[in-house]
């Protein structure tokens, strides 16, 4: 084989190999470009590298915001989602990790200048904030599921191929399992997320409205002892008034049991809506994700099916 012969060779096997890459990769055959944003904490350089290497051998382009890597204003981390949505190369976002600092971004952000592009935005934790303000403002598509920190295997392990059968297909169903069984099946546009961020959306008035929802609470061990106050404030404040359903995801998993069963029942009669527990989304090692713009049904029996996605 000539030299020639050789480089096309080359070039042909490393198209083809990004083309298998891409095939299992986490996103939808339309996704060339993944932005990278941040609103809370900042993310270490190598951390940054190694997961952002997962998605370039997965076959995708890759643009990190600059304000990823330094601790930036408020004001400074609101413009830097702003552009990043409003770019025309990228295709998604997702956000580089969680912490704290989205209650200061948050309010900030002009919602109106982005209505115009219905652009598909990841994460979760502190980023909870981030996927109800643009619940509450119709914008975007939210969706909570793995951040950049998380991909600490590839594009091709269990969460990233949830989000792909989420966002390409039909996930399998699930099994919750019924704290307050429902009647009959029960059907809604899931929401939610970390529990201890909601108080601050009621408080920023930025709560997105529960009625006709399934909402979907973790909470992790760090915010444990005031889960009960903060679901007691939101029950106050009907924010679970219409509500089609609550399902508890990974929640206080360093509870025993008993403890967690007592929390919803306590719950469970304080609220109209079918209760169900034990969905896997959140902070624990096999956490899946969930579509705020795609419907789910729940039977009676506990289980969680994903609407297929419009034709």
């Amino acid at each position: 084989m000539n030299l020639k012969s050789a480089l096309v060779a080359l070039v042909l096997s490393a198209a083809m190999s990004a083309f298998a890459a891409k095939s299992d990769g986490m996103f939808p055959p339309d996704v060339k470009t993944v932005g990278v944003v941040s609103v809370s904490h900042i993310l270490g350089k190598e951390k940054l590298a190694s997961a952002t290497n997962h998605l370039v051998r997965a076959g995708y382009r890759v643009k990190v915001m600059p304000n990823v890597l330094k601790l930036a204003p408020p004001a400074e981390r609101a413009k830097s989602f702003e552009q990043a949505w409003l770019d025309p190369e990228i295709d998604f976002l997702i956000f580089s990790c969680g912490g704290q600092g989205a209650a200061d971004v948050v309010p900030l952000i002009d919602w109106k200048r982005l209505k115009d592009r219905k652009m598909r935005v990841m994460g979760f934790s502190d980023v909870t904030l981030v996927l109800n303000a643009m619940d509450a403002n119709g914008v975007g598509q939210p969706i909570a599921g793995p951040m950049l920190s998380r991909m600490v295997g590839s594009c091709s392990s269990a969460p990233c191929q949830w989000v792909r059968k989420l966002l390409d297909g039909q996930p399998k169903p699930l099994k919750v399992q019924p704290v307050k069984p429902c009647e009959a099946k029960v059907s809604g546009r899931p929401i939610g997320g970390l529990l201890s961020r909601f108080p601050v959306l009621r408080e920023k008035k930025l709560l997105p409205s529960f009625a006709g929802r399934v909402v979907i609470f973790e909470c992790t061990p760090k915010y444990a002892d005031q889960a009960e106050s903060d679901l007691d404030g939101l029950v106050a404040a009907g924010a679970f008034d219409g509500a089609a359903a609550v399902v508890f995801a990974d929640f206080n998993r360093k509870w025993e049991k008993e403890r967690r069963d007592a929390l919803f029942a306590r719950f469970a009669a304080k609220v109209k809506c079918p209760v169900f527990s034990g969905y896997p989304f959140g902070h624990a090692g096999l956490s899946l994700a969930f579509d705020f713009t795609r419907p789910l049904t729940i039977t009676p029996g506990g289980v969680l099916e994903m609407a297929p996605l419009a034709k």
